[in-house]
């Protein structure tokens, strides 16, 4: 019984958080928040404060005082799943398919990949393109936030499986 409340109070965290998260990297209202305009704006149930507090510490959220922001981290992780600019699109489509491996890979508990590995996996060692093309989604998800990088072996950051579990809850 204790698990069932669990995973449906769990449930409910999510898609507040969700909502809220899809306020603050909507295209349109991309600004500062108040807590204050963001429990108006927000018509799901819950707790407001404790969904920030749980936003700021999956590092999706920053917070002065009562204003509120998406991290950088989130707005790339928005960007790349759901950008829809053609000028970027194969680069979004690089820094996706490299993305949602290593979240598939760190979801399941698996190790850090090696580049090398992961090149592999792609097929970049056979074209000079994709292997281009992987390095520098590589980089791109690391300047994000997106990725951890050590000794030549790539993760999806704490940053990124939390953004990817609350969005797929």
């Amino acid at each position: 019984m204790l698990d069932q409340r669990s995973s449906t109070e769990s449930e409910a965290h999510a898609f507040l958080d969700r909502a809220i998260l899809g306020l603050l990297l909507d295209d349109d209202k991309q600004r500062s928040w108040s807590e204050v305009e963001i429990a108006r704006e927000i018509s799901t149930p819950g707790h407001v404060p404790a969904s920030l507090k749980r936003l700021r510490t999956g590092g999706l959220i920053h917070r002065w005082n009562d204003l509120v922001t998406a991290t950088r981290s989130a707005v790339r992780f928005h960007e790349i799943t759901q950008g829809d600019d053609a000028a970027s699109a194969e680069e979004r489509h690089s820094d996706k398919a490299v993305l949602e491996s290593l979240l598939v890979r760190a979801n399941e508990g698996q190790r850090p990949i090696s580049e090398d590995e992961l090149y592999e996996a792609f097929g970049a060692k056979e074209t000079q393109n994709k292997l281009l093309a992987i390095t520098d989604a590589l980089d791109r998800l690391d300047a994000a936030g997106l990725i951890e990088r050590r000794g030549g072996r790539a993760i999806a950051s704490e940053v990124a499986v939390y953004f990817d579990h609350i969005m797929t809850l």
